[in-house]
């Protein structure tokens, strides 16, 4: 059993997208359908949040530490959170009115990932996964997915994991060797007997995978071939991503979504945390030193 910790307030319509910074000891993540940003400071435990009039979905820390990138739902764009300064990225790209950005992580080689999703009802197969790089180029990277999730770099190889939440899959792809283009993308794991989906994943410093299972109540532990090492049971019913932290990066933080049928006593929604037996890696920058933000 595993002695899970509360992060009271604030609570998530919809968290997601969960940061270690290691050089301020402080939590990032999201909610997406709250508009809000929040940090919570692992010393102090103060926390810190930040509204917007956009969904904002998904984040990367940079090498300034007031500056973060954000995936807002329809755009790219570099916040400061001492100013408050939105600095949007223009890109050519022009989602639809069903479609909006989603998971996103920067990976090894400091570039952005991130996947957009179909809202549409029923789902389409209009998603793709994006790549941002560190010149503000945009390039598509994967097609013809309904709900791109569990983002996150294929640990001490050239490669990426990625899920389709709606067909419950989790893929693994390689990089060619000029690191801009994907191959080999294989099915490392079909879930689609699972009640739950894959959402939000990260690895740790052995190269297992470690996936939030939305509508599962669980997390799953994979090693590098698709093998299940280890299965968590956690105290909310929607997980939607994770990420070590901590001063010896061995506390895993979990975000959640609240339920339709949530009563005021529910966690669901609420950021939770236990320590691990193990470790995992450093949350990746997004290098802005050459840009002029």
């Amino acid at each position: 059993m595993h002695d899970f910790k509360i992060i009271s307030k604030p609570k998530s319509i919809l968290g997601e997208s969960p940061l270690w910074d290691e050089k301020c000891h402080k939590l990032y993540w999201v909610d997406i359908e709250g508009k809000k940003l929040h940090s919570w400071n692992f010393k102090s435990k103060n926390i810190k949040s930040w509204n917007f009039k956009n969904r904002i979905c998904s984040i990367s820390l940079t090498d300034n530490e007031n500056i973060l990138l954000c995936a807002f739902e329809k755009y790219f764009a570099f916040y400061n959170m001492n100013s408050k300064e939105i600095k949007k990225i223009n890109l050519d790209i022009n989602l639809s009115d069903t479609v909006r950005f989603n998971d996103g992580k920067t990976d090894d080689y400091g570039r952005f990932w991130c996947g957009t999703m179909s809202e549409a009802n029923p789902k389409t197969k209009e998603a793709c996964i994006y790549m941002l790089d560190e010149n503000l180029n945009l390039k598509t990277m994967f097609k013809n997915i309904y709900i791109s999730n569990s983002l996150t770099n294929i640990r001490d190889a050239k490669g990426m994991y990625f899920s389709d939440s709606y067909t419950k899959k989790i893929y693994k792809a390689t990089l060619t060797d000029d690191l801009n283009e994907l191959k080999h993308v294989k099915v490392f794991k079909n879930n689609s007997n699972l009640k739950g989906a894959p959402d939000g994943s990260t690895t740790d410093k052995y190269g297992n995978l470690w996936n939030a299972e939305w509508d599962g109540s669980r997390l799953v532990k994979y090693d590098p071939d698709g093998n299940i090492l280890e299965e968590v049971a956690v105290p909310v019913k929607r997980p939607t991503s994770c990420v070590f932290g901590g001063p010896n990066l061995d506390i895993l933080f979990i975000t959640s979504a609240e339920c339709e049928s949530d009563k005021d006593t529910s966690i669901n929604g609420n950021l939770i945390y236990f320590r691990t037996n193990t470790k995992g890696v450093f949350s990746n920058r997004f290098s802005i030193n050459n840009l002029k933000i």
